[in-house]
């Protein structure tokens, strides 16, 4: 919620870049938290459930049971019944998961603090077009206008202005380009990226119910907070790369209200342009087709929870 208040006000340059530096911090300890967390919850409830069972009691190797891990892979050793077996297990298992677990975290917050850049940079942009410049002519004093509500309409950019608006809307132009080339080559250079995050992110979150319909307590309290951090994770992730769709429609409205009418025909030309360009939202795509937001988060959810339905009607 305070991230979204943060984004979501009107702020001067100097507020949206301090602004975007407290937004990429909080993100960035919340990411790790909750990675912390999950990982920790990850070896310590089967640890705790093997302790629970008197299993770390016993001299020998177990007769009507065997070790929990977090992590089951075949080793050359006897990881199940013997005790020496499960602690070499438990360790490779807490070193996977905590490796699975920060490279999924560094990944997600590499691409969060790039969108957060672009979000900084459309707000700029924004920014720059709200607060394009009058005439000279057209500008009326603030005591003036409270005593008179009469607008003058009709006066024209001077010739030394419409240099200035010439160069400021040729600055708007590539900023827009920057912004726009940058979001092209990051669907380059992680739009595969993208597209196995979200083929795992389905598939795991299809395992994790199937985990999670067993009710017994065991498997409630070592499977519900992953599977909702995942969720979580997910949801937040793709609300976060949807901003930029929204403030590319917000750019739309920015560019139309440039004070085009006191321009000459070649500035209002530039400014049709420009206005064509921007009609078309800036997204970030996965392997370059799908875009990458709520709507993809949503289809990935339902197709989950199909795909857990089919499988728990056939087990």
């Amino acid at each position: 919620m305070f991230i979204r208040c943060c984004l979501n006000s009107k702020m001067t340059l100097f507020q949206i870049h301090e602004r975007l530096h407290i937004v990429s911090h909080i993100f960035s300890a919340y990411l790790l938290s909750i990675t912390f967390f999950a990982v920790v919850l990850c070896n310590v409830i089967p640890m705790y459930c093997n302790y629970a069972a008197g299993y770390f009691e016993t001299s020998g190797p177990l007769v009507n049971g065997s070790f929990q891990h977090s992590v089951y892979c075949l080793y050359p050793f006897d990881f199940e019944k013997t005790l020496d077996g499960y602690i070499a297990g438990a360790i490779i298992g807490g070193y996977a998961s905590s490796l699975c677990g920060c490279c999924v975290c560094a990944f997600d917050l590499l691409l969060c603090l790039m969108i957060f850049n672009l979000w900084g940079h459309f707000k700029i942009l924004i920014h720059n077009l709200d607060s394009f410049p009058r005439p000279a002519a057209a500008r009326t004093d603030t005591n003036k206008a409270c005593h008179n509500a009469t607008i003058v309409g009709s006066e024209m950019y001077s010739k030394s202005e419409l240099e200035d608006v010439a160069i400021q809307l040729k600055e708007c132009i590539e900023h827009h380009k920057v912004i726009s080339n940058f979001t092209n080559r990051m669907s380059d250079a992680f739009g595969f990226s993208l597209g196995f995050y979200y083929f795992f992110h389905q598939v795991a979150g299809c395992l994790l119910l199937l985990q999670c319909s067993d009710v017994s307590l065991g498997s409630l309290t070592r499977y519900i907070p992953v599977t909702t951090i995942i969720f979580g994770e997910l949801i937040l992730i793709s609300v976060i790369f949807e901003s930029i769709g929204s403030m590319s429609e917000k750019l739309k409205d920015a560019v139309y209200n440039v004070p085009w009418e006191y321009m000459d025909t070649k500035n209002r030309k530039t400014v049709l342009i420009f206005l064509i360009r921007v009609q078309e939202p800036i997204h970030v795509k996965a392997g370059g087709m799908v875009k990458v937001g709520v709507t993809t988060m949503a289809s990935i959810l339902r197709t989950s929870l199909s795909y857990y339905a089919f499988i728990r009607k056939f087990s």
